[in-house]
């Protein structure tokens, strides 16, 4: 039988019709699926490397439900690819094509454009480029016969996962409703679930925080130098010219605000390449004329790159819209640079997403909850768990932990601080994973507080950092990074932000803002350790203009359980 099932799902996968036989140049008998590879042009002409799988064996119309999987920057298609559905690493561990083939999905794995064997340049997860390339792929899918087209789901990892958000948040040329697009013959096609895991909702504060995570573009942030640097460095050929000179433009530093390129990078950044500002989506969402599209979404707290406000702004915003959004995040120690990784994590989170997927897009009858779920930074590579799992976000952080920092303190840029270097998390990334820790002293011109901590409390969100200050010069950072300072004295940093102020009055100010968070626990008998930097650098771009700025005092909020 098993032999007759694999010759039909063969049969099948070579039947298409001639105009779509890009996605089946060769295909190969496997024991639980076929797989086939080919190159698909797409809307605009552009070469695309593609691997399709399916299962072996197809019941009523011989039309699957298909899964895209979407991979990171500057990687391709294999990504999420394995030679067994068991996986062979974090990324594919349960969550591969064979994996999904083997419960009857169709999978779709394909290198972005600019990205692996696919032609044409990268246009940065564009709303009119990247996110049209997987309309159009998934279209022709649903036209040859492959892919039912109300059950496709999107996968997306980092550069992926931002275009998963865009595509529940868009909508094609032709389409009513977001999340649906129409396919090279006409069919409507739409999202039936999104996966979108350790990405971004807001591009322009991923790359450059400005410290006010709710959609607010001025002032333009500071800038994760060493990151960019690294982009243009690595991949300047594959941009876009435009993407190029964005770029390029962001890394001149300040003045930001007013500047042309920098006010056009803004709006490129945001609206056509960040979810949080498809206000279109939004408007239909709160006045009932868009359906739901189930989402779960995962976020590492400790990602440097894509911090955990990344996942927590748009699930506030879909609760604001619609109380009832079918949306469940989950949070653990994953996934750029210095995150660390580990299996059980990762597979933890891959099981629910299986779930998800089996019950929104399979229609399977186990029910699921949208839950929050969280696992705990430990930096014992081999430690994990124990999950804490809420109904709601807020439910995470029941209590709170407020501490009073006193005053004077002095800080400003330029500082000569080789605590700065020691915690740029592209250059440690580079050489390993794992906690960020040092034993160097205090830095003159760093404003730093140290407290006690008299007993077990467990930060479980963003702290809230409010600053009373005084500042000269035209443009002010005030950055900041916290410690846990063991008794042995290793201090070990738990999270940090970032926030810019342009043209500060005179006269004592106030401020506040969240840093990026963590689920850590701050055990007693340690100190928490706080620094307040005018000049963050390398990992933050050093200000073009001096500053001088004098803090007369500070408080922060711990979110979390006692």
């Amino acid at each position: 039988m098993r032999r007759v099932a694999i010759a039909v799902a063969l049969a099948l996968a070579l039947a298409a019709p001639p105009a779509q036989a890009g996605f089946r140049d060769t295909c190969a008998e496997r024991e639980t699926h076929v797989i086939c590879t080919g190159t698909v042009e797409s809307f605009d002409g552009t070469a695309l490397d593609t691997t399709l799988t399916l299962p072996t064996g197809a019941e009523g119309d011989g039309r699957f439900p298909l899964i895209v999987f979407l991979h990171g920057f500057l990687s391709n298609k294999s990504e999420y690819m394995s030679e067994t559905a068991a996986g062979h690493n974090y990324k594919t561990v349960e969550f591969n094509n064979v994996w999904y083939a083997e419960r009857g999905y169709a999978v779709l794995n394909y290198s972005a454009r600019g990205h692996g064997a696919s032609g044409g340049q990268i246009g940065l997860a564009s709303k009119h480029l990247e996110v049209r390339d997987t309309h159009h792929l998934t279209g022709l899918l649903v036209d040859d016969g492959t892919a039912r087209p109300r059950r496709i789901a999107a996968i997306g990892g980092s550069y992926g996962g931002g275009q998963a958000w865009l595509l529940l948040t868009t909508r094609g040329e032709g389409a009513t409703q977001y999340g649906a697009w129409r396919s090279p013959d006409g069919k409507a096609v739409r999202l039936a679930a999104a996966v979108p895991q350790f990405t971004w909702t807001d591009l322009l504060f991923s790359l450059v925080p400005n410290g006010r995570p709710g959609g607010v573009t001025t002032p333009l942030g500071v800038p994760k130098l060493t990151l960019i640097d690294g982009f243009i460095a690595l991949i300047n050929t594959k941009l876009t010219p435009d993407l190029l000179r964005w770029l390029t433009r962001v890394n001149a530093g300040e003045p930001y605000d007013g500047d042309p390129v920098a006010e056009e990078a803004k709006v490129a950044l945001t609206e056509d390449r960040s979810a949080y500002y498809q206000a279109g989506f939004f408007d239909a969402l709160r006045k009932g004329r868009q359906r739901s599209i189930p989402v779960l979404a995962a976020q590492g707290w400790t990602d440097p790159i894509f911090p955990a406000i990344e996942a927590v702004r748009m699930y506030r915003r879909l609760r604001s819209a619609r109380p009832d959004y079918p949306i469940g995040l989950y949070f653990g120690d994953f996934e750029h640079l210095t995150s660390q990784i580990k299996i059980p994590d990762m597979r933890r989170y891959h099981r629910i997403a299986t779930r998800m997927l089996n019950r929104r897009v399979l229609g399977r009858r186990r029910p699921v909850t949208h839950a929050v779920r969280s696992a705990p930074t430990l930096c014992d590579p081999e430690a994990f768990g124990p999950v804490i799992r809420v109904r709601r976000w807020r439910a995470l952080h029941p209590d709170s932990l407020e501490i009073e920092l006193p005053g004077p303190r002095s800080t400003g840029s330029p500082v000569t601080d080789q605590r700065g270097p020691a915690t740029d998390h592209v250059v440690i990334g580079a050489q390993r994973r794992g906690c960020v820790t040092t034993d160097l002293p205090d830095t003159p011109g760093v404003a730093t507080w140290r407290v006690p901590i008299e007993r077990d409390f467990t930060l479980l969100g963003m702290p809230r950092l409010e600053l009373r200050y005084s500042a000269t010069g035209p443009d002010v950072q005030l950055n900041s990074r916290l410690w846990d300072v063991a008794p042995a004295g290793t201090q070990t940093l738990v999270t940090r932000g970032a926030y810019r102020v342009v043209g500060p009055e005179s006269g004592t100010l106030a401020t506040a803002y969240d840093l990026y968070g963590n689920h850590w626990r701050f055990s007693r008998g340690h100190e928490l350790m706080l620094e307040v930097t005018g000049d963050d650098s390398t990992f933050f771009r050093r200000d073009n203009f001096p500053s001088v700025i004098t803090i007369d005092g500070a408080s922060l909020t711990l979110p979390g359980r006692r």
